[in-house]
């Protein structure tokens, strides 16, 4: 017959538990850090070339004409 005074000992589950959840932890964090660096990588590349569509769209453009005497002109035609 069983003792019912007597606990089972789970330390040792408990101990593989918190190993495994401290790697898996260990990595996601790899993970996550490894991906910041590409994505921060990428969006530096993208920063540098952000102004040249606007550059090259400023050739286009004409100015407006904001003056009242010629907003009449430009109503015109």
């Amino acid at each position: 017959m069983k003792n019912p005074f007597k606990k089972q000992d789970n330390s040792n589950k408990l101990i593989a538990g918190l190993a495994l959840g401290a790697v898996f932890a260990g990595v996601i964090t790899y993970l996550y850090i490894k991906k910041k660096a590409v994505i921060d990588a990428e969006a530096a590349e993208l920063k540098e070339h952000a102004q040249d569509y606007l550059k090259a769209k400023a050739k286009r453009i004409k100015k407006l004409k904001s003056d009242v005497s010629e907003l009449a002109d430009s109503i015109k035609g």
